[in-house]
């Protein structure tokens, strides 16, 4: 009896092995085949079910769907003739139903089939309490989305249900919404849609307590200002066509045209639709040759960035219009609440009706530990498009304040965005109290230059420019502050590595038993517990490490390079006593003095010899200073970038006289002999500038900025400021 239990499981197991094997290569009929042959088995009602065992319980259809065999679906739908045929309605361990499936793919005929056969399945949730549309949404599926937003309609009892993910242990909370979803998956176009036809999951927070704008704010990939080019890809990003070319057109006009009424005499009547349809035909121009080129895959892969970032503006665009966070009035006990500028109003669904029903709350409830809100969220991330769009929708968000008392300019310095501070600088908004702002740990804007924790490195390579580049944003900074504000100090407390000690043995003392306390002698605490710091005392501290790596790094470089520049310098003394060609022993002239490439020989060699000797006393005196810190503003990488530029121009010169002493000592008529003769010695030269430019252009670029004057003046200098 036994040994018959086995053929018939190793007979199903083939069976269903064949079967797999079957729907993986797509094999309509031997599939259809089994699955009839399944719905005939009378001893056994759930043989459909069980015709591919897999680890995660799908049912065929579910496989079907899955390994995108629509065709096969559609035909095991049509054989399932009752709307309660449990395998239409089947869950698998994830709770997805054939719906999730089909919802996740591109195939909106599987959905439409399955709404027909098992209208049910639109409310079914999976267990992380995500429907049918929620799926769809998260998978960027714009075409089931309307299918599945158009079965639930507006007025449905469960919408909310539909356009959230649910906890399964809380049903009031809320996991994230099909915004969230679409955002997070970056399917911009289809969030831009959700939010304007469903506009009360704007203001909806997710389990992290973020909105769809905190994402969009904390995603600067997103964005134009988040992306990295080079100057080519700049341009060619610059010369993209954009998805609303025409709305920036129209915009341009009106513009135009406001800006021709106020004043004439700017342009005639003539000229304004000249200008407009020469705009119109190089715009279909542009557009025409992008087709063209978007075959080729950079181009298009910069032109979907663009596309990209076009439509993550027009979403934020929508969103920051409906975001009030920054209204938020802290009361005594800690908690946020939103005042009534917070409302969300009703937005309009699909069909153009009222969607305002998500349980009847409007505005989400804050607490002390939600995150900051999305202007300091795109402000640490560097996102500009989100910061002036919020600050010219929302004046009042220019001076609010989190919970540790900072505003825009301590989050803009402590992440390092210089681009955000320039932008908010130069905001004709009175900034006196950003300036003036001190935090509740006593940390004037000056102070955030040297808070490290979330320093990345910078933009520069090297610790001697990441250092540079930090004390020039220190010195930036400290332009705009008061001048009094510069020897102001901190207020927080510094722990002892005694205190950390100190808090171990309480904690060690919790867990263990009286007896044995009694048996321990407490150690001494210290009890110097704080220590009172300038911005400049907190900068110097905070930077050490780096200061030692900097200093480790500039001194093995320069002991590296003047090693060099030693060498180069020997050869080229000892080049200029062995002349090529010899001399007359008679006069002791050189015999090949009179040659024109002699004259090439003399003075380059002694271009040689004058560099490297210069560029070796600019790395021996490196090597002689103090390493301060003070030093690594101007003084050290000046020296450093002198020396380079002196050492690279000194191999290059002596290459120039290598060439000049072939063409003196060998006699080569041919052209083409020649040329190969000076590209092999430039060869060292194209070398050492392809491995070391990056770092001198690196330098050079440092060295410009340190000599440039910051254009930010603080007006009030001389004026007495108070603590706000």
């Amino acid at each position: 009896m036994e040994e018959n239990t086995s053929i018939i499981d190793y007979e199903k197991f083939e069976k269903s092995r064949d079967l797999y094997r079957s729907l993986r290569k797509g094999h309509k009929t031997k599939v259809m085949e089994a699955y009839d042959e399944a719905a005939k088995d009378s001893t056994d009602p759930d043989a459909r079910l069980k015709l591919i065992p897999t680890v995660h319980d799908d049912t065929i259809l579910h496989m079907a769907i899955y390994m995108d065999k629509p065709s096969i679906a559609e035909a095991i739908i049509e054989k399932c003739s009752d709307r309660n045929d449990v395998l239409l309605t089947k869950r698998n361990d994830y709770g997805n139903t054939a719906l999730h499936e089909a919802a996740a793919t591109k195939h909106t005929i599987l959905v439409m089939k399955l709404l027909e056969k098992a209208p049910a399945l639109l409310s079914m949730a999976n267990k992380i309490g995500e429907m049918p549309l929620y799926t769809a949404a998260y998978f960027g599926k714009n075409k089931n989305f309307d299918l599945l937003a158009k079965k639930v309609g507006n007025n449905h009892e469960h919408l909310h249900s539909h356009l959230c993910s649910l906890s399964s242990s809380v049903p009031q909370k809320v996991n994230g919404t099909v915004l969230h979803a679409a955002i997070h998956a970056e399917f911009f176009e289809l969030a831009l849609r959700i939010a304007k036809a469903y506009g009360q999951t704007i203001i909806l927070e997710d389990k992290n307590s973020m909105s769809g704008l905190h994402l969009l704010a904390s995603n600067p990939s997103a964005f134009k200002s988040g992306t990295k080019y080079g100057r080519i890809k700049r341009f060619i990003y610059y010369c993209a066509p954009s998805e609303n070319a025409k709305e920036e057109d129209d915009h341009e006009q009106n513009r135009s045209d406001d800006s021709n009424a106020e004043s004439p005499r700017r342009a005639t009547l003539f000229l304004r639709p000249v200008i407009s349809f020469l705009r119109r035909v190089i715009s279909s121009v542009n557009r025409l040759v992008w087709i063209v080129l978007s075959e080729w895959r950079p181009m298009q892969k910069i032109y979907e960035d663009k596309k990209r970032h076009g439509l993550a503006l027009q979403l934020a665009k929508v969103l920051i219009e409906a975001d009030y966070s920054w209204d938020r009035i802290r009361k005594s006990d800690g908690r946020l609440t939103a005042t009534a500028g917070g409302n969300c109003p009703d937005s309009e669904g699909p069909d153009g009706k009222s969607s305002g029903i998500l349980g009847g709350e409007t505005t989400p409830p804050y607490s002390a530990e939600s995150p900051d809100i999305p202007l300091f969220l795109a402000t640490s991330h560097g996102i500009s498009e989100i910061v002036e769009e919020i600050l010219k929708l929302h004046r009042p968000a220019f001076e609010y304040r989190n919970d540790m008392d900072q505003n825009i300019l301590h989050i803009a310095i402590k992440h390092r965005q210089s681009r955000m501070f320039d932008l908010v600088m130069k905001k004709e908004t009175p900034k006196e109290r950003l300036v003036r702002q001190i935090d509740k740990d006593g940390y004037t804007i000056l102070h955030q230059v040297g808070n490290m924790d979330f320093y990345n490195g910078g933009t520069q390579p090297g610790p001697a420019l990441q250092l540079q580049e930090e004390l020039e944003w220190f010195e930036k900074v400290e332009k705009i502050i008061p001048p009094h504000y510069a020897s102001i100090r901190d207020m927080k407390e510094m722990a002892t590595p005694q205190d950390y000690f100190y808090r171990k043995y309480e904690e060690i003392l919790e867990e263990w038993s009286t007896e044995n306390v009694d048996k321990i002698e407490p150690p001494h605490r210290s009890q110097d517990k704080t220590k009172k710091e300038t911005p400049k005392d907190y900068f110097g501290r905070t930077h050490s490490e780096l200061l030692k790596e900097a200093q480790e790094w500039l001194k093995q470089t320069s002991e590296s390079c003047s090693t060099v520049a030693g060498l180069m310098s020997t050869v080229a003394f000892a080049a200029a006593f062995t002349v090529p060609g010899g001399n007359d022993d008679k006069n002791g002239q050189p015999l090949l003095i009179h040659h024109p490439f002699f004259l090439v020989f003399i003075i380059t060699d002694a271009l040689s010899l004058a560099s490297s000797l210069t560029s070796l006393v600019m790395f021996l005196s490196i090597l002689t200073s103090p390493f301060e810190l003070h030093d690594f503003r101007h003084s050290l990488p000046r020296k450093l970038i002198f020396g380079f530029t002196f050492l690279f121009f000194s191999v290059a010169v002596t290459m120039l006289a290598f060439a000049s002493t072939l063409m003196l000592t060998i006699p080569i008529k041919k052209r083409l002999t020649t040329s190969l003769i000076y590209c092999v010695a430039f060869l060292p030269v194209t070398m050492f500038a392809l491995l070391q430019f990056p770092l001198y252009a690196a330098f050079k670029t440092s060295l410009e900025s340190s000599l440039k004057v910051i254009p930010f003046r603080n007006k009030n200098k001389n004026k007495k400021t108070h603590r706000s």
